[in-house]
């Protein structure tokens, strides 16, 4: 890959790495394999919507209970102090409103069929370059914390408002040899979270994704992502369960969502982006009927 095409390509997957994440994992802000350049900044807005109309059950049958919308709007920044090193942060405001029959315990103010908005949860990530060039590694770390109190219970809770540390990597690889103008790049992230009732449910995170230049504007990418939760229960729980309260945060969820994403860089500096996804498998979790995510990402280098 030339250097012209190797900038292009840093430029392109820093621009949407916001978006492809938000499909793995809560979204790392410009989080990417080839990490940009000593004094590189940069900024990032994005609005997901997600729509829910059906839940797995540990089985991985599909019930439907009722239908959940959500709004998700983001801010994100990074700021590269070294050549190896990227330091990123993140914080979605939430809006969420569920719409059905109610009921089974969920019969509460937040499950009231009225939108219900808050801000959820700072994310923090520092990455280090170990290999650059035509293949590259950057692993990461991670930290989640809640900024506000909010509600946890329901169909269409925001959040878990629970702690979590990350140990990840993005890892790519140019196929221009192979494949002109193509390039391949994975994402692997285990989060540490916070217990509840003194019981683990650790979280792993995979993607992969593959993407393909039009030209030097223009790009298209198709990505798989993976979830497995270690620990957690099974859900739903009797209503006399004690555990039912925090069924909710304590959920055993397994996914795995195809998308497809575009991207077009009117220039080195901005960039926008748009992604769409959603699930085909999975147990203990909503099912996401589609959820589409745009974004503008604004950057640029200090020299």
């Amino acid at each position: 890959m030339n250097p012209h095409r190797m900038r292009r390509t840093r430029a392109l997957i820093a621009s949407v790495a916001a978006a492809s994440c938000l499909a793995a994992t809560p979204s790392i802000a410009h989080a990417q394999a080839w990490l940009p350049e000593k004094g590189s900044s940069s900024y990032s807005f994005d609005y997901t919507s997600v729509l829910n109309k059906k839940h797995y059950t540990p089985t991985g049958a599909e019930v439907d209970v009722g239908h959940t919308s959500i709004e998700i709007l983001s801010i994100g920044g990074s700021y590269s102090p070294s050549d190896r090193v990227q330091i990123s942060a993140s914080l979605p405001y939430v809006n969420s409103r569920y719409i059905g029959p109610g009921g089974g315990g969920h019969d509460t103010e937040q499950d009231n069929g009225q939108w219900h908005g808050t801000v959820t949860d700072l994310q923090l990530t520092v990455h280090y370059q170990v290999t650059d060039g035509p293949i590259a590694w950057a692993p990461y770390i991670g930290f989640v914390i809640p900024t506000t109190d909010y509600e946890t219970f329901g169909h269409s809770a925001a959040g878990r408002e629970l702690e979590e540390y990350w140990l990840g990597f993005y890892a790519a690889a140019s196929l221009n040899e192979w494949i002109p103008r193509t390039y391949v790049q994975i994402l692997g992230n285990y989060a540490f979270v916070e217990k509840v009732r003194d019981i683990a449910h650790d979280r792993s995170n995979a993607s992969l994704e593959i993407g393909h230049f039009l030209n030097d504007a223009w790009s298209l990418r198709a990505l798989v992502t993976r979830q497995w939760t270690h620990g957690g229960i099974d859900v739903p729980v009797p209503l006399t369960s004690p555990l039912f309260p925090d069924h909710d945060r304590l959920a055993a969820e397994e996914l795995l969502n195809v998308g497809a994403g575009v991207s077009w860089s009117l220039n080195e500096r901005m960039s926008l982006y748009g992604l769409y996804l959603q699930s085909i498998e999975g147990t203990n979790a909503h099912k996401v009927h589609h959820r589409v995510s745009l974004g503008v990402s604004y950057g640029g280098s200090a020299h």
